[in-house]
């Protein structure tokens, strides 16, 4: 099976405190030759994989069951181990988010990385297609987050709430590619603290 890579936007916000997977992408790519030592794993096996797949689509129908977080923390270190599939995402697509994070956040938005993995095993022929991942990842997300609903309506986050309405009303298309533009406009802006240095 090919290597499944989606490119890394900026995601730290809320994984930082789980598994600080984008530290962890980060640290592969500025420093490739860590990835021959021997304490570095080989790629995905089919058998991760499938594991994968059926724990994302768990977690969308059930994210709150009695082993949803080892499940959820399981996959999520295994992206981050992983050299072929690589999943990072946006924080953007979730507004502003609290911190320290409150509520259902960590799991609505780590099921977008979830899903989004999961996508790419299922649909090999779209691991080029960033619209299509990050898609299908959000969709993820909102089906995690109604699920959520129904066992602890108190969950309800406003801002997701209008996400559902944009995917209800057909909309959601337009808000992941403008979601994606802001994020890839972010990622080329200088950073400030460099810019001050430099005067």
């Amino acid at each position: 099976m090919k290597a499944h890579s989606i490119r890394a936007m900026a995601f730290a916000t809320l994984l930082l405190e789980l598994l600080c997977l984008r530290t962890a992408c980060a640290q592969r790519q500025e420093r490739p030759e860590q990835q021959e030592q021997p304490h570095q794993r080989g790629p995905s096996t089919a058998e991760e994989r499938a594991r994968a797949v059926r724990i994302a689509h768990e977690l969308e129908n059930d994210p709150l069951a009695k082993d949803a977080k080892e499940n959820r923390d399981w996959v999520i270190q295994w992206i981050v181990d992983i050299p072929d599939i690589t999943v990072t995402v946006c924080d953007d697509y979730f507004g502003t988010i609290a911190k320290p994070v409150r509520g259902r956040a960590r799991e609505i938005v780590n099921q977008m990385v979830i899903s989004s993995a999961a996508f790419m095993i299922e649909h090999p022929d779209k691991v080029k297609d960033e619209q299509a991942i990050a898609t299908a990842g959000l969709l993820g997300s909102l089906k995690t987050y109604q699920a959520i609903l129904k066992q602890e309506p108190d969950a309800r986050w406003p801002y997701v709430d209008k996400i559902v309405q944009m995917r209800d009303q057909g909309k959601l298309d337009d808000f992941v590619s403008d979601t994606r533009r802001k994020c890839a406009q972010e990622e080329e802006e200088p950073d400030p603290d460099t810019i001050r240095a430099a005067r």
